[in-house]
């Protein structure tokens, strides 16, 4: 597979021709089993459960962690606030960062370690594991399937469920790590199919994300910008788009292979908080389906921050 930096992948402003749309819609649907499904499959583009926290939870999670946030370790975009971890964090993200890998991964494993409790932590305080709720709606949906946190044995266990603020506007990006993390051999590069779950926890004026037509294959790669871990806008001119905007209990899926962008939120403070400016703060996660012929037995959705 081609890496970001090789001379045949350079910028170039020209819209992007070629890509079939697999859509049946661009509009949100629910939660079930079949159109969770067609997410997996590039046929829907998102999902939408408006009121699967109330407002009142949300606004205890709001309170115990959006004074916590801290920085991203590493990140070449906009600013990005988190508790918990990310293994975004430790990917190969400009063209430079292929060429200068140390001990990214194993670093990840033994950070990821240190946040084991934090669900189990947070639901003493809030009453609801949020986290734990998402993923037992999911498991209920494809019972046919295993469904567990991504591992690659004894004391390598990733991490699901990083709580993210984002409110500066993002590049037009996706999320594919068969290509992100092709430095190394994880275990998420062998996803068939990915998709991310956000359940948002701060009421925000602005912050919507868009979702492009547009899914991840090395022709895009020629629209990649090697200073990030962007793409050029040509790549998604003229291409249908899917809108979602963050309201408070809210979970929402999208594929994650496909480009998409988060707009910019309006800046309000929050002086109950001893803030300057009040955080986008979502709960998110990564699914991605391992098939059959990869694990052997019955196809095992994992999930991993």
């Amino acid at each position: 597979m081609p890496r970001l930096g090789d001379e045949a992948y350079t910028m170039e402003a020209a819209p992007f021709v070629g890509y079939q749309s697999e859509w049946k819609r661009t509009t949100d649907v629910p939660l079930t089993r079949e159109n969770f499904l067609d997410l997996l499959n590039g046929k829907t583009p998102t999902i939408r459960e408006p009121n699967f926290l109330s407002p009142e939870v949300a606004w205890r999670y709001e309170k115990e962690l959006s004074p916590r946030l801290t920085p991203y370790k590493h990140n070449t975009g906009p600013r990005l606030m988190k508790v918990g971890v990310a293994q975004f964090e430790y990917q190969a993200q400009a063209a430079k960062d292929f060429e200068n890998r140390k001990d990214e991964k194993n670093q990840y494993f033994s950070d990821a370690a240190q946040w084991r409790d934090l669900h189990r932590s947070l639901a003493l305080k809030t009453g609801v594991n949020a986290w734990l709720e998402v993923v037992k709606k999911i498991a209920s949906l494809v019972p046919d399937w295993d469904v567990a946190i991504a591992s690659e044995g004894p004391g390598r266990k990733y991490y699901s469920g990083v709580f993210r603020a984002l409110n500066d506007a993002t590049h037009v990006h996706c999320d594919w790590s068969p290509y992100d993390s092709l430095t190394e051999d994880w275990i998420i590069n062998q996803v068939q199919n990915q998709v991310v779950f956000n359940l948002y926890l701060a009421p925000v004026k602005g912050g919507r994300t868009i979702v492009h037509d547009v899914q991840w294959t090395e022709n895009v790669l020629k629209y990649r910008d090697p200073e990030s871990y962007g793409y050029s806008r040509d790549l998604v001119e003229g291409r249908q788009k899917s809108y979602i905007e963050p309201s408070p209990g809210a979970l929402c899926f999208f594929n994650s292979r496909n480009m998409h962008e988060v707009e910019k939120v309006e800046p309000e403070p929050m002086p109950e908080l001893g803030l300057d400016y009040r955080p986008r703060l979502t709960l998110s996660s990564f699914m991605g389906l391992l098939p059959s012929s990869k694990t052997g037995g019955k196809p095992r959705l994992i999930v991993w921050s």
